[in-house]
């Protein structure tokens, strides 16, 4: 599959959702620290306001990064790519990126004093492509990526990884990953470092 527009949602362990206000100091303290590699951080909006909006977002050229409700309505970071991965040829390759990319995130926030009490889980992923054209939800783009797919996240995880496909044509495509959940953000991010390409990064 050729499109790059991957998206990635890490759900929080406790579902309490937390104050949204909070992640506005967190994620401008990101920019001013130009804390997410290979990123250019540019700003945070806030969608609050809107119902099943976004919340408050961490605005980057190449990708937005917020915590999500949308999902099954249960909170989680997601990480949204708008800009090709560059040096990332293969889809194999951009996953490992996109992949990478979103761990960091995630691991920065569970990271950070001032939210303390965050934790995403690793039990339970979902991987979505926001592109109807390259990648409509049906059983063939499924098909198409599933190999790369089962591939990739069984070398991650070290172990066996599930993967759940719905076709419905009126959302995007996605795909629910579940694992043993026995590997941490920083285990992932370490696998991560060695599966990236040296120029994708």
């Amino acid at each position: 599959m050729d499109s790059h527009k991957l998206i990635i949602k890490f759900f929080t362990e406790d579902t309490t959702q937390v104050e949204e206000s909070a992640f506005v100091p967190v994620f401008h303290s990101l920019i001013q620290a130009h804390a997410l590699p290979d990123h250019l951080l540019i700003d945070v909006a806030d969608y609050t306001h809107v119902p099943d909006g976004p919340g408050t977002v961490l605005v980057s050229h190449e990708a937005n990064v917020y915590i999500d409700h949308t999902v099954d309505k249960r909170p989680g970071l997601m990480y949204q790519r708008k800009q090709p991965v560059a040096g990332a040829e293969s889809f194999r390759e951009r996953l490992a990126a996109v992949f990478r990319a979103a761990v960091f995130a995630a691991n920065k926030l569970q990271s950070d004093p001032s939210i303390a009490g965050i934790k995403f889980r690793t039990d339970e992923i979902v991987l979505r492509v926001h592109d109807r054209l390259l990648a409509p939800n049906t059983a063939e783009t499924f098909n198409a990526v599933r190999g790369d797919l089962q591939s990739f996240l069984t070398e991650l995880f070290k172990g066996d990884v599930t993967l759940e496909h719905k076709q419905d044509n009126e959302r995007l495509f996605e795909v629910r990953i579940r694992s043993n959940g026995k590997a941490s953000l920083a285990d992932l991010l370490g696998r991560l470092e060695a599966a990236v390409p040296a120029s994708a990064r």
